[in-house]
């Protein structure tokens, strides 16, 4: 091997190094607990005592460290188990470590691990021609040991960063072509059974409530479009806060390869990463501000008349059901402040449910109580009890939650859209179950105070 300075010295910063600390990655954090292990990273170097020192130097770090003593035992070990990062010395005896990296971006089952080449600070053609093969930076000796860490840590992060985003996408793809393909074979499927019973609606009510069936499912179908239609929305929004966390992390790897490393500007661009982090939880914000069905157009409401309108909408379901809908409304109850509109939409979800509920049980043990009441403090009270079988006690905060249902047809947002309109007007929806009694939907709202401040 060609003579060179000692891979000697690990310098220690005297300021303390926190400058020099590995940027905060959410991304690479989730790819983190999602892994089966820690991030590997294999030190290739054909001098014991530079290995010695490099696994010394990033002893403590959060990923496993495995190392190599030449060019060939190198390509051996990552046939094996492929690595998250390979450290290569510029000059060793036989296969080099610049030849080593040839091979490996050569190579598509290798291509995608990074690699960082380290060579002589006045070894500029090796560090030139590390670059050229596909290495994503150059560590020079002597290094700095924070220095080392900081180029290390925000390289795992990258790749952790870059997987992440691949399997988002992939997954999103994957959902949506599942989502359109089945809406398209089920649409058509309910389209053509609505044309074949439309014939006979003149003839028998049976066709009738058999159409009403079908116009029902079609409904939830465009329903299941809709969220197709949201999946390629949040793909497409996410995608651009997270390109420019990608662009100002390549750009912090170029300034630290700068020699001096220009800290200031990295410090920039680290700043900009964050900044753009924001940027996705707001894009996170407004797809949930979607679900809240826009704002609210407060007024003071007679909920007992409110009640009676909903009830009416149901009553050809509560018949088809077998079901009673009993009222049991308070007399002289105050009026309630909210959004009309959002409100009946909250009760038709209530007493639907409700009506699902009972529908499994007896003839005559079918009955819903829908019950208006103070609710004290200057608050009502709306309920909806069932009849039903109830709900698992472990279930009980479960079916807030969106996308969860415990039915075979159920999209599961309904009670998560319903909580998030109660909320939007200052007031709480919770379950309460008896299992195998029935279950009770409870929703406070605040009454209407004449002194209040009008909606804007």
């Amino acid at each position: 091997m060609a003579a060179r300075p000692s891979h000697a010295q690990i310098g220690e910063r005297s300021d303390g190094g926190g400058a020099m600390d590995a940027p905060a990655n959410p991304l690479a954090s989730g790819a983190r607990l999602a892994a089966a292990r820690p991030a590997l990273v294999l030190l290739v170097d054909d001098d014991p005592g530079s290995l010695e020192l490099l696994s010394e130097a990033l002893a403590g770090q959060p990923f496993d460290i495995a190392v190599a003593g030449d060019g060939e035992a190198a390509l051996a070990q990552i046939r094996g188990e492929v690595p998250d990062l390979v450290l290569l010395d510029a000059e060793m005896p036989g296969l080099d470590g610049l030849e080593v990296c040839r091979r490996l971006k050569a190579d598509p089952a290798t291509h995608e691990i990074p690699v960082l080449v380290m060579t002589t600070l006045a070894d500029t053609a090796s560090r030139a021609r590390g670059l050229e093969l596909g290495a994503v930076d150059c560590v020079t000796r002597p290094y700095l040991r924070e220095e080392l860490v900081a180029r290390v840590r925000t390289q795992l992060a990258l790749r952790a960063a870059a997987r992440a985003l691949s399997a988002m996408g992939e997954e999103i793809a994957r959902v949506q072509s599942s989502l359109e393909s089945e809406v398209t074979r089920r649409t058509e499927a309910l389209r053509a059974e609505c044309r074949r019973l439309e014939r006979k609606l003149e003839l028998n009510r049976a066709a009738e409530l058999e159409a009403q069936r079908a116009q029902d499912e079609l409904a939830h179908l465009n329903r299941v479009s809709a969220m197709s239609a949201l999946a390629a929305s949040l793909a497409h929004e996410l995608n651009q806060p997270l390109a420019a966390i990608l662009s100002n992390a390549q750009a912090a790897l170029r300034l630290l390869a700068q020699t001096p490393p220009d800290i200031a500007e990295t410090r920039a661009a680290l700043d900009d990463i964050v900044a753009d982090d924001r940027r996705a939880a707001k894009v996170i914000q407004r797809m949930h501000a979607v679900l809240r069905e826009g704002e609210l157009s407060v007024a003071a409401l007679d909920l007992s008349e409110l009640v009676r309108k909903v009830i009416q909408l149901v009553a050809s379901a509560a018949r088809r059901a077998g079901a009673t809908v009993r009222l049991e409304l308070a007399p002289g109850l105050p009026r309630a402040r909210g959004d009309g509109a959002q409100l009946q939409q909250v009760l038709l979800h209530l007493l639907v449910n409700a009506l699902d509920a009972v529908s499994r049980r007896p003839p005559g043990a079918r009955v819903v109580v829908v019950r208006a009441q103070s609710g004290g403090a200057g608050c009502l009270e709306l309920s909806v009890a069932d009849s039903g079988e109830g709900i698992p006690p472990e279930d009980v905060e479960r079916v807030f939650e969106p996308f969860f249902t415990s039915k075979a047809q159920g999209l599961g947002v309904g009670l998560a859209i319903s909580r998030s309109i109660i909320e939007a007007h200052g007031g709480r929806l919770w379950a309460e179950c008896r299992p195998g009694e029935g279950a009770t939907f409870r929703c406070l709202l605040p009454a209407w105070d004449e002194d209040a401040p009008p909606a804007g």
